[in-house]
C-alpha cells in the first residue's frame, strides 16, 4: 500500500512538470523534480527501515538531510558545493553514530542513497540546470512515457534490457537536443554519454533494490522511476548540459 501511494505521487508530480510548461512556470517545474527525487529515496530508505516502526524518524531525518542543498543553494548560494558536500557528510556521520542500534550494512545503503539524492536536489536549483529546465522536462516526460509503456507491455526486460535502455536515452536525448541550436557533434557525445552513465546506475539501483530486507515484492513500476532518476543523477555525473552547450 505504502508503495502505491508513492506511485500515484510520483505520477502527480510528472503531470505537475507538464503543467509548469505549459504555462511556463519554472518554479513548478523545479519544486516537481525535487519532489520527485524526495519520493524517490523515500522508496528507497523505506527497503532498509521499516515505516511501520520507530525507524520512521531515521528517514525523516534523511529526507530533511538530503533537501538541505536545496536550503544552502537559496540562502548561501555564495557557499561552494564541495563545502556543502563536506558539511552534509559530517553532520550524516555524525547522526548515525548516535543510534543505538548500528547495521554497517544498512548504513552504508542509506548513506550512499541520501549522498546522492543530496546532490540531485543541488544540481536541480543550479543555475545550469534552470537555464536548460525545459530541455530537460520535454526529455524527462518523454522517456517516462516510453519506458511506463514498455513495462505495460512488458518489452524493455530479458537479456536486451540493457539495451532497450542505451538506446531509449540516446534516441530520446538526441531527437530533443536538435531542435534546440546546439552542434550535433555536441548533442551526440552529451546524449552517448548520458545514455552509458543511465543504463549503468539503473542497473546499480535494481541490484540495491533486490538485496532489501522490507521489500518484498517490486512491481514494475518501480523500475520505471528507478530509470527517471538515473536519468537525472547521469546528466549531473556527466554535465551534460555544459557538453551540448560545447563547454568542454
Amino acid at each position: 500500500m505504502f508503495q502505491i501511494q508513492l506511485r500515484y505521487f510520483q505520477y502527480i508530480l510528472s503531470l505537475s512538470i507538464f503543467v509548469g510548461i505549459l504555462i511556463s512556470s519554472t518554479p513548478l517545474i523545479s519544486s516537481s523534480f525535487v519532489g520527485l527525487t524526495l519520493i524517490w529515496l523515500t522508496e528507497m530508505l523505506s527497503g532498509q527501515f521499516d515505516v511501520n516502526s520507530d525507524k520512521y524518524y531515521v528517514i525523516l531525518i534523511l529526507l530533511l538531510l538530503s533537501f538541505s542543498s536545496v536550503t544552502f543553494e537559496n540562502f548561501y548560494p555564495s557557499i561552494e558545493t564541495y563545502v556543502t558536500l563536506f558539511i552534509f557528510l559530517v553532520v550524516l556521520m555524525i547522526y548515525f553514530l548516535f543510534q543505538p542500534v548500528v547495521n554497517i550494512f544498512k548504513i552504508g545503503n542509506a548513506v550512499f542513497l541520501t549522498v546522492i539524492a543530496f546532490l540531485v536536489n543541488g544540481y536541480i536549483v543550479d543555475p545550469l540546470f534552470q537555464e536548460n529546465i525545459f530541455l530537460i522536462s520535454y526529455i524527462f516526460l518523454l522517456l517516462l512515457f516510453l519506458k511506463t509503456l514498455a513495462t505495460y507491455l512488458n518489452v524493455q526486460f530479458g537479456n536486451f534490457q540493457f539495451f532497450f535502455n542505451f538506446f531509449l536515452i540516446f534516441i530520446v536525448f538526441n531527437g530533443v537536443s536538435t531542435f534546440y541550436d546546439y552542434k550535433t557533434v555536441n548533442i551526440f557525445i552529451g546524449g552517448t554519454s548520458v545514455a552509458l552513465f543511465t543504463t549503468f546506475i539503473t542497473h546499480v539501483f535494481t541490484k540495491l533494490r533486490f538485496e532489501y530486507e522490507i521489500t518484498s515484492k517490486l512491481s514494475n513500476q518501480i523500475y520505471v522511476f528507478d530509470y527517471m532518476f538515473a536519468f537525472v543523477l547521469s546528466m549531473y555525473f556527466v554535465d551534460a548540459l555544459n557538453v551540448i552547450n560545447g563547454l568542454f
